[in-house]
């Protein structure tokens, strides 16, 4: 009688020995080790271009630091999880050393699988880039997430007061060709990748429906809605307040459609707690967001 030794799941010790490995060959520089992290039909990934990762070796020293770990899901062959690290950058050579953007705290969306006892990363997706000073300090206002050599959208700039986000960092930013988006998350949720509520602002460079009319009732006529309700209308504008189910949570949201000489904006509070918005909560986003349509209307 033969008896086979059953393989071992996965277990969470296991994956975040993993991204500690994987953050010391960083530190260390080495090349090889980053790469046998990696599933061997992975290893093309932008992460491990060769030229790159040169690069940046040859010229700082590198501190890491593991700031979060967040298991998502995992069963015996396979894992997915986040992990936010901290990467302080030095100049091998000190005369180099300049002001530039290179610290910073990053949020990883990761997917591993188990295979002959080997555990490997498969997918290894940023999903938050917050920059900060060589203290570790994130850098002041939008400053934090504005990548070296972008710019924000003039009309994002314009909006971002309108809004009470003390208790907020700015955690994502994303251009794309007719597009950009920055996304709040509350302060202690900065490395969230599903934050327990955002603010977020859209610019579009031209509207896809004839009008913001149009747009709003396509939006609020979506059959995933629960519930959805216009709070105001203009020409130019609407807030609308809609309900939804997403993976079996209640998620509240307030949404404000804008479009002005220079381009379309949609700025969201969404809420997703499981519960509706708190009264006093919903009255101070929709207040906000109606007096900055106002003004916008009276400029």
């Amino acid at each position: 009688m033969f008896f086979f030794k059953k393989n071992k799941g996965i277990t969470k010790e296991e994956l975040q020995a993993l991204v500690e490995g994987l953050e010391q060959s960083y530190m260390d520089k080495d090349e090889e080790g980053l790469s046998k992290k990696f599933h061997p039909d992975k290893r093309g990934m932008s992460f491990l271009n060769h030229f790159q990762l040169m690069m940046t070796f040859q010229v700082y020293n590198i501190k890491s630091e593991i700031l979060e770990f967040e298991l998502l899901s995992m069963d015996a062959t396979k894992a997915v999880f986040t992990y936010t690290r901290k990467h302080i950058h030095t100049c091998v050579n000190p005369a180099d050393e300049r002001e530039e953007k290179r610290n910073q705290i990053i949020s990883y969306y990761v997917e591993a699988v188990k295979e002959n006892g080997s555990i490997w990363i498969t997918r290894y997706s940023p999903y938050s880039t917050i920059f900060v000073d060589k203290k570790g300090d994130f850098l002041s206002g939008v400053d934090a997430v504005i990548p070296p050599g972008e710019e924000i959208n003039s009309g994002i700039a314009r909006f971002i007061p309108y809004f009470q986000l003390d208790s907020y960092v700015p955690a994502t930013f994303h251009v794309y060709s007719n597009s950009q988006f920055i996304g709040y998350y509350p302060l202690g949720e900065y490395h969230r990748y599903e934050p327990s509520h955002t603010f977020t602002i859209n610019y579009f460079d031209k509207i896809e429906a004839s009008s913001v009319e149009k747009h709003t009732a396509d939006y609020i006529s979506q059959e995933t809605l629960l519930t959805a309700q216009v709070l105001h209308q203009t020409d130019n504008s609407s807030v609308v307040e809609t309900q939804l189910m997403s993976n079996n949570v209640l998620e509240h949201e307030l949404v404000t459609s804008l479009l002005t000489k220079n381009g379309f904006y949609m700025i969201r509070f969404l809420y997703g707690k499981g519960e509706p918005m708190p009264p006093e909560e919903r009255e101070k986003w929709e207040r906000e967001m109606v007096t900055l349509i106002e003004k916008e209307h009276s400029s």
